[in-house]
């Protein structure tokens, strides 16, 4: 039976053995050993093939020992020992931390003088009084606002001593002002009610607009 092994495998190998990988051999010669004379657990254990340097008929050897001046031996189904695990990559860096969010405290600044002219760092703060100051609303070339500039305007008086008078500056719009009893534009006021508020809107270059309650009594 061997020598028939050997018969059939150099036949097959002459034509074909560059053309079949190394599991297909493996298969081959294992099952044609099996069915005839040797019973081969290809795993773990190794198959060892001599293949003859002339013609390179192979044939099975048990014993592991070929010819060595006319064989070579082949190991089959061997595998080489697992590589060692990578190495874990360094941790990344972490990332910058988020920016504040916003909380709900609102600026504000008390006007203590007859006369006060807004400033930039007025904008988006409350501006209240006591007692009964104008506001003056600049002209945009000397304080240049975004337009969209919102500031709140507070009243704490509750007589005429206390009323709150917004007054615009040359060139400076305040839309829907107030009209006294002859209709002439006076300045934006609140009433003599104490507590209220109300806000002024940049909504173009030179053009405001003052919101707040309807004012009960403007013809002073």
């Amino acid at each position: 039976m061997s020598s028939k092994i050997t018969k059939l495998i150099a036949s097959s190998t002459n034509s074909n053995i560059k053309r079949f990988a190394m599991p297909v051999l493996v298969s081959a010669v294992v099952a044609l050993v099996a069915g005839g004379v040797y019973a081969v657990n290809a795993t773990p254990a190794n198959i060892t093939v001599c293949a003859a340097k002339s013609d390179g008929a192979m044939r099975y050897v048990p014993s592991g020992k070929c010819k060595n001046a006319k064989e070579t031996k082949l190991l089959l189904g061997q595998q080489g020992p697992a590589g060692p695990a990578g190495a874990i990559g360094p941790t990344g860096a972490t990332g910058p931390a988020g920016a504040t969010g916003s909380n709900a405290t609102q600026s504000f600044f008390e006007i203590k003088t007859s006369s006060y002219t807004l400033a930039l760092t007025d904008a988006g703060k409350l501006l209240f009084s006591r007692s009964s100051p104008t506001i003056v609303v600049p002209n945009n070339s000397s304080v240049a606002f975004p337009i969209g500039t919102k500031i709140d305007i507070g009243q704490l008086g509750a007589t005429t001593a206390n009323i709150i008078f917004v007054n615009p500056n040359s060139g400076v719009t305040i839309n829907d002002q107030a009209l006294n009893n002859s209709g002439t534009a006076i300045s934006q006021t609140f009433d003599r009610g104490a507590f209220q508020i109300g806000v002024l809107v940049k909504v173009g270059t030179n053009e405001w607009l003052f919101l707040r309650s309807p004012d009960e009594n403007s013809s002073s």
